[in-house]
């Protein structure tokens, strides 16, 4: 039996397309990114001035109304403050970050405690034991919770966004 033309072509494309959804890039690890963000090794500061990679990571979100990135996330860190933000039926969820390194979540009703850990970039941390959103990047009078670590800084919406002491109407 004869196939019409083009049909052969159609087939080698559609298997091309479909190999290619396989794929699973893993992106750029913290390391990575924090030599990139900092202009050299985990430590940061030893950019040379004008280093391209270090000047366009981005400071922030898109959105001018929500907080800007913090220049050096351990300074403006409050331990032991609440960040709260509000939730689209009007119920609060909370994050509050200990100096001990320990840290409280409230979301959805329940509390979940643990440990956290500085990321290399020292501008992010992350929550162990959180599988949804463990990520969290240091704003002014801000956090934002994160789905990994490879998140751009300027990709924050203000649903990730938790606010310092009171929660102002976005």
């Amino acid at each position: 039996m004869r196939r019409p033309p083009g049909t052969m072509a159609l087939v080698v494309s559609m298997s091309l397309a479909l190999a290619a959804c396989g794929e699973r890039p893993e992106g750029e690890s913290a390391q990575d990114f924090a030599a990139r963000v900092n202009g050299g090794g985990a430590g940061g500061g030893n950019a040379p001035a004008g280093d391209p990679a270090a000047a366009n990571q981005p400071d922030g979100p898109r959105d001018p109304s929500l907080p800007r990135v913090a220049a050096d996330g351990r300074k403006a860190l409050a331990a032991g403050t609440a960040y709260r933000r509000t939730n689209p039926d009007g119920t609060h969820d909370s994050l509050a970050i200990a100096e001990d390194g320990t840290f409280t979540l409230e979301q959805g009703g329940r509390r979940q405690t643990g440990e956290w850990e500085w990321l290399p970039d020292g501008k992010r941390l992350r929550l162990l034991g959180v599988t949804h959103q463990p990520i969290v990047l240091i704003a002014d009078g801000a956090l934002y919770r994160m789905q990994n670590e490879n998140v751009p800084f300027d990709d924050v919406t203000p649903d990730r966004v938790y606010r310092r002491g009171a929660d102002p109407a976005p």
